[in-house]
């Protein structure tokens, strides 16, 4: 027999919706908080929120009308005709929160107008009038949640222990105090103050307080526009990241939200900057008309559609990568010592070997050798490529070959060259040595560097290999002996699929019946020794990450493939001669401090460090 549910039922039905756990309660009495225009808020939490929650403002206030009002359901002074609901300008809107709220709980509000002589207190339990009285109170509105689930027992018991739902109200309070730094916010537990931001603070300065001491230091500032659209915030340096996604705030006109696609392009902001796996720290504010946006996906409001997403991830992409472009120009700053050196007595025990030549420690330097080849007339500036170079000037393909041949050729040498300049930036710096076979010690200006030299040559000739696929036709080599390649049934169906988009890239494969494939020609810049292992890497790669539809992507993942075999190893003796042209090659790059997969090619150590290391300065 089909009935109508009682209001009580109904109302707790959708209030499973809205009220999840004690912080979707603060969340909703918070952002009410925010509409009415308050400039402090203060919540107070009991138990986790599950005993009490309490929220008070400096807000605008409700007189005794407008406070009966808002206890009823889709009753809200946010929206009023149906136009209104495609261009929302405010947090709440649906008139649902505090009816939500008081059915599943002992309620009470008291608020007064900063024009009214008394307040109104409205007390409510399970979704019930109990009582309406005036009382006296200061301008704004307290909103008071007891027990909540009280009346709902199997809700209740699917909360967590009082210490993890505080932590849910603490991250809620946080995330609303970053999209809202002009406003001072308290958060007290057990009436003991837990956390407490400012008033009147600038986004930077919010991110700090939020973020964590580990970024607090390394963030970057972005503000980024283009057209109606303009992206704010901070992103951390790559170097400080976490396990989850739990330090990305994203933002879109103000409100808290999660949206895969700008997660996305946040990560694409972050490419070759990032390891694999790893989640950078950062916060995102998109602001753009709110008819471009529909928030009223959800009861909890926290997801959204764009009318036209491709323009926001595109403008959130630009914005990160042209923030830590920016940032790394400061070389030492961006690549600096998180944590400083070991200064116990025990590290200075094992002390590292040096496993090269001896070094000529000659006082006058010798001029920088030949090989060292310049910058095409094609490179007008570090970060643009002129695929048409004056007629006097080396072919580009000739310097991308140079820079693939340079590290096979040249002969061990231990005079010091004179460190070149590359353009818009400072010197290069001083080889000093290598370390363990694999690290390059460097000195610039007033601070000491290491380079990783597998990491700094795979990020030379990844670049170098864009470049040549971007602006010239592919360059095949074909093998006087094919190389046949054997792979499974899922293997041979992803290879099939992307034959042709890998002949772009000069690597010509053939399919020979079944699971087979031969291998007819490779990139005129490839080791042909390597090419088997190259393409079921790619192959292996491709099949990890499942993402062959975007082309962008496995042409990303092939390049950095061929960098990485060709790139020289670790615990390979370099000449000063070689070490000095890798450096000079590294910095010539277009993102220097990171390899294709992320990875740190550089850590440097400043003056200071170096003093605090001996004790020189405390």
């Amino acid at each position: 027999m089909i009935r109508i549910l009682p209001d009580i039922l109904s109302n707790q039905i959708a209030a499973g919706e809205v009220v999840q756990r004690p912080a979707s309660v603060v969340k909703e009495l918070v952002e009410n908080s925010i509409d009415a225009r308050a400039t402090r808020i203060t919540v107070e939490m009991d138990k986790g929120g599950k005993s009490l929650i309490r929220v008070s403002d400096d807000g605008t206030g409700l007189s005794r009308d407008q406070a009966l009002l808002a206890i009823e359901r889709y009753a809200t002074s946010k929206i009023h005709t149906k136009e209104d609901l495609f261009a929302i300008a405010s947090f709440g809107f649906r008139g649902e929160a505090l009816p939500s709220i008081a059915s599943v709980s002992k309620f009470c509000l008291v608020t007064r107008p900063r024009d009214a002589d008394t307040a109104t207190k409205v007390e409510m339990a399970g979704g019930k009038l109990l009582q309406v009285s005036d009382t006296g109170a200061p301008a704004g509105t307290l909103a008071e949640v007891k027990h909540l689930f009280f009346n709902t027992p199997a809700r209740r018991k699917f909360l967590k222990t009082d210490t993890t739902e505080a932590a849910h109200i603490t991250d809620t309070l946080s995330g609303l105090a970053l999209g809202n730094p002009s406003v001072g916010f308290r958060l007290f537990s057990q009436n003991r103050l837990v956390k407490h931001f400012p008033p009147d603070q600038d986004l930077v300065h919010r991110a700090m307080l939020v973020l964590g001491n580990d970024a607090a230091d390394h963030l970057y500032e972005m503000d980024y526009s283009v057209g109606d659209i303009r992206i704010t915030g901070v992103c951390a340096n790559p170097a400080v990241t976490r396990a989850t996604a739990g330090r990305i705030y994203l933002f879109v006109n103000q409100r808290l939200v999660h949206d895969k696609g700008v997660v996305a392009a946040l990560f694409r902001g972050y490419a070759g900057r990032i390891m694999k796996g790893r989640y950078p720290v950062a916060v995102v504010c998109c602001d753009l008309p709110c008819d471009r946006v529909d928030v009223n996906v959800h009861p909890s409001k926290r997801e959204i559609k764009f009318l036209d997403a491709r323009p926001v991830y595109q403008a959130v992409t630009a914005a990160v990568n042209t923030a830590l472009m920016a940032a790394q120009q400061q070389v030492s700053t961006y690549t600096g010592s998180r944590s400083g050196p070991d200064p116990r007595p025990a590290g200075l025990i094992n002390a590292p070997r040096f496993a090269q030549s001896p070094i000529s420690w000659a006082p006058d330097p010798v001029p920088a050798d030949p090989l060292i080849v310049r910058k095409s007339k094609g490179f007008r500036d570090e970060n643009h490529f002129d695929p048409m170079p004056d007629s006097d000037g080396p072919d580009p393909a000739d310097e991308v070959r140079q820079t693939f041949e340079r590290f096979r050729t040249s002969e061990n040498k231990s005079d010091s060259p004179q460190p070149a300049k590359t353009p818009d930036r400072s010197p290069v710096p001083r080889v000093v040595g290598q370390v363990m076979g694999t690290y390059i010690v460097a000195e610039q200006e007033d601070a000491l560097m290491l380079v990783d030299q597998h990491a700094a040559h795979e990020r030379v000739v990844y670049e170098a290999l864009k470049r040549r696929q971007d602006h010239l036709p592919a360059d095949s080599q074909y093998l006087l002996v094919p190389e046949t390649l054997e792979l499974s049934a899922k293997e041979a169906d992803l290879l099939s699929g992307i034959l042709p988009d890998l002949a772009a890239l000069g690597l010509v494969i053939e399919p020979f019946g079944g699971a087979t494939f031969v291998i007819k020609a490779v990139p005129g810049l490839l080791d042909q020794t390597s090419v088997k292992t190259l393409v079921t890497g790619m192959v292996d790669t491709l099949m990890e990450t499942g993402d062959t539809a975007v082309s962008e992507q496995w042409r990303e993942t092939c390049l950095m493939s061929m960098a990485c075999h060709h790139a020289i190893r670790a615990n390979r003796t370099m000449s000063l001669t070689e070490m000095q042209t890798l450096i000079q090659d590294l910095l010539a790059c277009d993102n220097a401090f990171h390899c294709p997969h992320g990875r740190p090619t550089i850590v440097t150590f400043d003056k200071v460090q170096m003093e605090k290391l001996f004790k020189r300065v405390v």
